[in-house]
């Protein structure tokens, strides 16, 4: 499987910073659900961490929904932060979710929104379970398999080179939660189907929320003027009798909570302590 550039990841969502608010109509709607989830779990948390937390929407809805608690957002991309800190009141952290600069044992809830397709989720999920209280809970959204579907299947008539990620499925998710130290892990699927008139309008609205290839073996360089116009043909064949073109998503909604143990005084800080190294 090729591996993942986070430079390019990080490069990608930069770029889309100015327009994501606007843009990102599925991550609204998948951190929308998966906020609302949250009620559904006998939770009082001091001190909260939005992974992944792009331009802080989820971030603020947190603050919201928890008014009681520090909540913090952590994203990879600097100019989301930016972005973010006009709009909302939250604290933000520029960091890697590889690496989190945070202490151990240190948060109650990770609440996590579509950052996984574009990370190593076994690395995630062991430093989620690292700086999560015992008892602390762990929920998030993903995509799975059947995502961008007709994006793949367009791209396949054209060439045989790697265009769309491999997203994981919720089997895998799982058992990569358990190996991590995560305990109950539940999972289920939600099928989302975006329509479009055009093809530009489709291929503005990925770009817009920073869902580009960054593919390691991804080619590299402008494409020519025949590989567009193939693959233009390709998804127009996809078009259904609405007259509009789909673009479906896969959303995989988790929670699994890091086992319940008795935390040392010395580990039970009144804040969430940075870690500036490892």
């Amino acid at each position: 499987m090729s591996a993942i550039e986070l430079s390019t990841v990080r490069r990608h969502f930069d770029r889309a910073a100015a327009g994501f608010h606007t843009a990102s109509v599925l991550h609204k709607r998948v951190g929308t659900e998966l906020v609302e989830r949250l009620s559904l779990v006998d939770l009082s948390p001091r001190h909260i961490l939005d992974l992944g937390c792009g331009t802080g929407w989820c971030t603020a809805f947190l603050s919201h929904r928890f008014g009681q608690s520090a909540v913090v957002g952590l994203d990879l991309s600097e100019a989301m932060l930016r972005a973010g800190e006009k709009t909302t009141g939250s604290g933000f952290i520029n960091g890697d979710a590889h690496r989190l600069p945070l202490a151990d044992q240190c948060v109650d809830l990770i609440f996590s929104n579509l950052l996984l397709p574009w990370c190593d989720t076994q690395i995630v999920f062991s430093e989620a379970c690292r700086v999560l209280r015992p008892g602390g809970l762990f929920t998030f959204s993903s995509c799975g398999p059947d995502s961008l579907r007709e994006l793949a299947a367009a791209w396949a008539m054209v060439d045989e080179g790697p265009h769309v990620h491999a997203f994981s499925d919720m089997h895998d998710l799982g058992d990569s939660l358990v190996q991590s130290g995560f305990s109950e892990p539940v999972m289920d699927v939600e099928m989302l189907t975006f329509t479009y008139r055009t093809l530009e309008a489709l291929v503005t609205d990925l770009r817009a929320t920073g869902a580009r290839n960054a593919l390691s073996s991804r080619q590299r360089g402008l494409r020519g003027s025949g590989q567009g116009q193939r693959f233009k043909k390709a998804y127009e064949s996809l078009r259904g009798e609405d007259g509009t073109l789909p673009l479906s998503w896969e959303v995989i909604y988790g929670v699994a909570w890091r086992p319940a143990q008795r935390v040392p005084d010395h580990l039970s800080p009144d804040g969430i302590p940075v870690r500036v190294s490892r």
